[in-house]
C-alpha cells in the first residue's frame, strides 16, 4: 500500500487540490501532521483514510467526528484516547501505533512495549490499524548498518505488537529515501513524502 503525505499544505503545493489528485491516482492513505489539517481535507471532501502523525490528546474528539485516524506515541495518548471512545460508546476505532526505533523523536520504546500490550487488552476501543517508525537517516549511505539496525527492531517490536492483538496491522517504516534505498523493507506500505514532490 502506499500513504501519501500532504502535510505542511502538501509542502506548499496546496494540500485539497495535491489530495483530490492522489484520491483519484489511487493512494491508499493520505497523512498530515496536525489535526486540523486532516478536517480540512474531509470539509472539501476527501474521503481516503487520513492519517495525522501528531494528534497530541486535546483533539481526540475532533479527530473522531471528521473520521481521522491518529498516530498513537505513547501510552498516555493512548489512555486518553480510550477514556473518549468509552464515553461515546465506540469500539473498534482506528489507530497508528508508533515505534521509535532510534530516531527518538517520539514512539513506544522497546521497554515499553509490555505496558502496552497489556493495556491493548483492556482497550477494546480501539484498533490496531497499524505499526509503524522513522528511519533518521535512510537517506546516508555512510549510516545503513544503523537503518538496517532500526528496521529489523522495527520488524521485531510489530510482530510482538502483532501477536499481542492476534491479529495483523499493516507495517511501514519507509520514507521517500527509505523507498528509493531499501526496496526489500516495504512490508505492507510505504510512505511517500518529499519525494511525491520532485526532491
Amino acid at each position: 500500500k502506499l500513504l501519501v503525505l500532504v502535510k505542511a499544505n502538501a509542502y506548499g503545493h496546496g494540500a485539497v487540490e495535491f489530495a483530490s489528485l492522489m484520491e483519484d491516482a489511487g493512494a491508499d492513505y493520505l497523512a498530515v501532521a496536525y489535526p486540523v489539517e486532516g478536517m480540512e481535507l474531509r470539509q472539501a471532501g476527501i474521503k481516503a483514510p487520513i492519517m495525522v502523525l501528531t494528534a497530541g490528546t486535546d483533539s481526540f474528539e475532533q479527530i473522531i467526528n471528521y473520521g481521522l485516524e491518529p498516530g498513537i506515541p505513547n501510552i498516555y495518548s493512548l489512555k486518553v484516547l480510550c477514556d473518549v471512545l468509552r464515553k461515546r460508546g465506540m469500539s473498534d476505532f482506528p489507530i497508528h501505533l508508533k515505534l521509535d526505533t532510534g530516531m527518538h523523536r517520539l514512539g513506544f520504546m522497546t521497554e515499553e512495549l509490555d505496558e502496552l500490550l497489556a493495556f491493548l487488552k483492556e482497550c477494546p476501543q480501539v484498533k490496531v490499524k497499524s505499526v509503524y517508525s522513522h528511519l533518521a537517516a535512510a537517506d546516508d549511505p555512510s549510516s545503513d548498518d544503523f537503518t538496517l539496525g532500526q528496521i529489523e527492531l522495527f520488524r521485531k517490536n510489530a510482530d510482538r505488537i502483532s501477536e499481542a492483538v492476534g491479529y495483523k496491522p499493516l507495517y511501514h517504516i519507509l520514507n521517500s529515501a527509505g523507498i528509493e534505498r531499501f526496496t526489500e523493507y516495504q512490508f505492507d506500505m510505504v510512505r511517500l513524502g518529499i519525494g511525491i514532490y520532485g526532491v
